[in-house]
């Protein structure tokens, strides 16, 4: 059966110590697309406090592709040093490190002009929007291809392409959101995501992942799980996981009804399961996982790697101090530094023991 401390081989010869995953989750506190100080100590304390994998916030391709104006961003060479300097910390802490590319299309919240394929998300102000020509969408592909190789120079260990919420990628293989190819089949409307998949593990050789929206989680909407299958299938070659979301946008359809059991714990458990009849390639889930309870359950149903996000923004220590026994926590792999007073294994045991007393 599968553990909590299985070592997991992220990309080829680097193996994450545990299957816990930090998800993307934005912070903006980016300056100009740059990373921070801020970026260091928030990446690099999940990394001390023992997550195996840490997936970096979504980072924009282009200027435009931003979600909101403080994201990160690697559209320039000079965006990699600082981001090297998270790399670092991270690999100090002992945890895999990938970054998560984005343009974020229609969903993005800027003052400059934006570009997607879509104008439906008319809560957000879409009086910059463009909507993209084929010489766009291939700038933008390239630009995708540049991030990857600046991702590369910075160390990342993997890629992460953030195809999911309604962002570019996503708006293009969503049957509602796709404006400008109307093409009923879902594989044809993919077919910039699947290329850029493909030249970045060709082109740039790092290891790809991809988060992908499965599911709307609403009864009415055309975007079905089994619509999937040619995507997932097409893909498999190309990247090494698969990371497992859903809810693509916000109010598809108005007064939607949830699918039954949409936005409750763990929920996702049974998409995954679905997408596993289509690759071999690992899963990660994410959505509201707190517990080593929660986590069990998912690797009972064959998950690979569980994804914890709002808890370690609470708790950066929750793999250590929570999640893993005293017994669990190997020097070699989880510690703080040198010094025997800090060390998380004698916390953990003097906590224990005293809980005996």
């Amino acid at each position: 059966m599968k553990k909590i401390t299985d070592k997991i081989e992220i990309t080829p010869g680097r193996f994450a110590r545990n299957r816990i995953v930090m998800p993307p989750m934005d912070t903006l506190m980016a300056s100009d697309g740059f990373a921070t100080d801020f970026h260091i100590q928030h990446y690099g304390s999940r990394a001390y406090g023992g997550t195996g994998t840490i997936i970096v916030e979504s980072t924009a391709v282009s200027p435009e592709g931003k979600i909101r104006e403080k994201d990160l961003g690697l559209w320039k060479d000079a965006q990699i040093a600082p981001l090297a300097k998270v790399v670092d910390i991270v690999h100090q802490g002992g945890a895999v490190v990938g970054v998560q590319l984005n343009h974020a299309g229609a969903k993005a919240e800027l003052e400059i002009e934006t570009i997607g394929v879509t104008n439906y998300f008319n809560y957000l102000n879409q009086t910059k929007l463009k909507m993209a020509t084929k010489a766009d969408l291939q700038r933008i592909e390239n630009d995708f291809i540049d991030a990857a190789k600046r991702a590369k120079k910075a160390g990342f260990d993997f890629v992460e392409l953030h195809a999911a919420h309604g962002y570019l990628l996503n708006e293009l293989y969503h049957p509602l959101l796709n404006e400008i190819d109307k093409n009923s089949e879902l594989i044809v409307r993919s077919q910039m995501i699947i290329s850029i998949a493909k030249r970045i593990a060709e082109e740039v050789q790092i290891t790809v992942g991809i988060r992908l929206s499965v599911e709307d989680d609403i009864d009415e909407s055309p975007l079905k799980i089994t619509d999937m299958k040619p995507l997932i299938e097409a893909l498999n070659n190309f990247v090494s996981y698969f990371h497992i979301s859903s809810g693509a946008t916000i109010g598809i359809v108005d007064n939607a009804k949830l699918i039954k059991n949409a936005g409750t714990k763990l929920f996702r458990i049974t998409y995954a399961n679905e997408i596993a009849k289509w690759t071999d390639k690992k899963l990660i889930v994410v959505g509201n996982f707190q517990t080593r309870a929660d986590i069990e359950i998912a690797l009972k149903n064959d998950i690979d790697l569980v994804a914890i996000g709002r808890e370690q923004i609470f708790n950066p220590n929750i793999t250590i101090n929570n999640l893993l026994s005293a017994q669990e926590l190997d020097n070699n792999l989880y510690h703080w530094n040198n010094n025997i007073w800090w060390s998380p294994q004698n916390y953990k045991k003097l906590i224990e023991d005293l809980d005996k007393k």
